[in-house]
């Protein structure tokens, strides 16, 4: 039989801050980070300076985290429905 080894992984900065927030901020906040994503990458095609890429990124890790973050709530709550 073969066992999986337990890793434990340690929470980002977003990943915490994100946990302490209510799923409505999240939602609102969501919203502002996609937007971000598409501004960064408009200004990435029209000047192709790696700093837009990096705020880019950075954005789509916190919606990551974000949906993330949410999944785990809604999972929750129909479990304990």
């Amino acid at each position: 039989m073969i066992f999986k080894s337990k890793v434990e992984r340690h929470r980002t900065k977003v990943e915490k801050r994100v946990a302490s927030l209510s799923t409505e901020d999240l939602l609102n906040l969501v919203d502002s980070y996609l937007y971000t994503v598409g501004r960064e990458l408009s200004n990435w095609r029209r000047y192709e300076q790696k700093a837009y890429l990096d705020e880019a990124k950075m954005a789509s890790d916190a919606v990551h985290a974000i949906v993330e973050t949410i999944m785990e709530r809604a999972l929750l709550n129909v479990r304990k429905s």
